[in-house]
């Protein structure tokens, strides 16, 4: 192995890159590739210039990673294979974007549009946190793309992906449509420089790339003076694309082009050794030595279960007090609805930062102008008990929590219409409040008021019509049970699939053991399926910075942990 700095002190060697001008950089989990990689790409463009160093990633979540370490390259030379992929064929128009006609023609293979599942046009696939549930099209397409991907031979596809292959062709033809696969498709075949003729080539979050795409980097970077895989064999979990290890392990380079990182700055030594324990039962990995940050940590056990989860909302809470971040992780999103239930039950307020297009893991919107959570803190903001800093309500503040209410007995007369014409910076004196109000309603105000925050939200909520009363009712418990300024901080809980977390970390991770039917058949098989299985909870386990939780399962359909 070499020390990464020496890549370009190689690559500028001739003899080194006789057999192949790949290098492969192995990051395990918080080893800091993202930001040993920002350091190769910073040397390639001082070396050969910003403009001849392309970067590009699996997802556009990688790519975002990187462009936020501020590269010393161009924008248009950061993003996702299928992004560059577009801009080098033109920007054709996307199948996956364009399927009304389809739907029409196919409702019982119906395909939900790129848009709505938050994919970009711009060329990024999308990946389905819960694959599972996906409309049947939406499932067909995603089969007939892992087929496509893994480059196997049409011969040995199912009858049924044939079938479906046969109809969706036909439409893309008569439309004049590329799907994502046929992005990677067409400039593996028509390409035969990266876009903008690079003399060097980044990807990340290699072991995420199907064999497909691979091909493509592999043909782009022999064309380029070397270019550089970064990603880890050991967490390659989006097998139902069509990624798999042996896509990025295979073909072998040679010893002095690999490198692995091996201090990990996030997983303490309990959990280390616990997740080594597991990612050493796959049947085929790179062997790469791999050290924990010098700290204990500890893996616990919990008798609660995804259904049951009461108690681990408890100890959330105790971990809260200490301000400690936690993470919920199952294998599947409907997994999670319980706990989720439970945590708006008991007022912890939760996120996932990682995909914040999924409305059910990011109910409050915390910080969005106009959410329920924003207008409740524009409404006890200007307490003095509100512990945010008080300062007297603005016209501005008003309007946005007034905008909601009711108007029959809150507001004067023809005031609801012009409550967003209202809005300034100058105080909410009591003359100004007198001409939005009621006498009557304003005279509650006064005395919720006088009751305190938690007094001020109920006044609010009362005055609410029905149906946006129930909607608030989660960020209204919040404020109520930990006080408003919870709703104005980032919280401390992040719940989602393994899948969606990938790259993050908290300080206490829970982990469901729980597998669907599919992945209980792929665990109970032999090989790649069951090693896909393992990986992902290995994925989950090692997103723990201090304490790893393993809790129960509902049903014999689990990983044993």
């Amino acid at each position: 192995m070499i020390e990464t700095d020496r890549i370009q002190e190689m690559a500028e060697h001739e003899e080194h890159l006789v057999e192949t001008r790949e290098f492969r950089i192995f990051g395990p989990p918080g080893t800091g590739k993202t930001t040993n990689l920002s350091r190769q790409i910073g040397r390639a463009a001082a070396r050969y210039g910003a403009h001849q160093v392309l970067v590009t990633s699996f997802s556009r979540a990688a790519a975002a990673e990187l462009t936020a370490r501020d590269l010393p390259i161009p924008g248009q030379m950061v993003g996702t294979l299928h992004s560059h992929c577009w801009h080098a064929l033109g920007g054709p128009k996307i199948a996956e974007a364009n399927v009304n006609e389809w739907n029409r023609d196919h409702p019982d293979l119906a395909i939900t549009p790129v848009k709505r599942q938050g994919a970009k046009l711009e060329g990024e696939e999308n990946v389905e946190d819960d694959p599972e549930n996906t409309k049947q099209g939406d499932a067909a397409l995603q089969r007939l793309s892992r087929y496509r991907g893994a480059r196997k031979e049409r011969k040995l596809w199912p009858r049924t992906v044939l079938e479906f292959d046969a109809l969706w062709s036909e439409y893309k033809r008569e439309n004049g449509l590329l799907d994502f696969t046929d992005l990677i498709e067409v400039a593996l075949r028509e390409v035969a420089l990266a876009p903008h003729a690079p003399s060097v080539i980044f990807a990340d979050e290699a072991q995420d790339l199907n064999a497909l795409q691979l091909a493509l980097i592999r043909k782009w970077g022999q064309r380029a003076e070397y270019f550089i895989v970064a990603g880890d064999d050991d967490q390659t979990i989006y097998s139902f694309t069509g990624a798999t290890p042996d896509a990025f392990l295979d073909p072998e380079v040679p010893a002095d082009h690999r490198i692995i990182l091996k201090q990990s700055y996030r997983v303490p030594r309990a959990v280390h050794a616990f997740a080594e324990r597991l990612i050493h039962t796959v049947s085929r990995r790179q062997v790469k030595e791999y050290v924990p940050r010098d700290e204990e940590g500890a893996v616990a056990r919990s008798l609660d279960t995804c259904r049951r989860p009461e108690h681990i909302v408890a100890d959330i809470a105790r971990s809260l007090e200490s301000g400690k971040d936690v993470m919920l992780l199952a294998a599947c999103a409907y997994m999670l609805q319980p706990v989720i239930r439970a945590l708006r039950s008991e007022g912890v307020p939760f996120h996932n930062p990682y995909r914040r297009s999924n409305g059910s893991w990011n109910p409050l919107h915390i910080g969005k102008p106009g959410s329920a959570a924003s207008r409740i803190v524009a409404l006890v903001g200007g307490h003095p008990a509100s512990g945010q800093g008080y300062r007297p309500w603005t016209m501005d503040d008003v309007v946005q929590w007034a905008e909601w209410l009711a108007a029959k007995s809150v507001l004067r007369h023809s005031v609801k219409s012009k409550l967003k014409t209202m809005g300034t910076l100058e105080e909410a004196t009591i003359e100004k409040l007198n001409a939005v109000f009621e006498s009557g309603a304003l005279d509650a105000l006064a005395d919720a008021w006088d009751g305190g925050c938690a007094a001020l939200v109920e006044w609010w909520q009362k005055r609410l019509p029905f149906e946006v009363g129930q909607r608030v009712q989660f960020p209204v418990d919040i404020a109520k049970k930990r006080g408003p300024q919870a709703l104005a901080r980032k919280p401390q809980v992040i719940v989602g699939t393994i899948h969606s977390v990938k790259g993050g970390q908290a300080d206490t991770v829970y982990v469901f053991p729980d597998l669907s039917q599919a992945g209980d058949l792929e665990y109970r098989s032999t090989g790649l399926p069951k090693d896909s299985v393992i990986r992902l909870f290995y994925v989950a386990a090692t997103r723990a910075r201090e304490r790893l939780v393993i809790c129960e399962s509902v049903g014999d359909a689990r990983i044993w942990l």
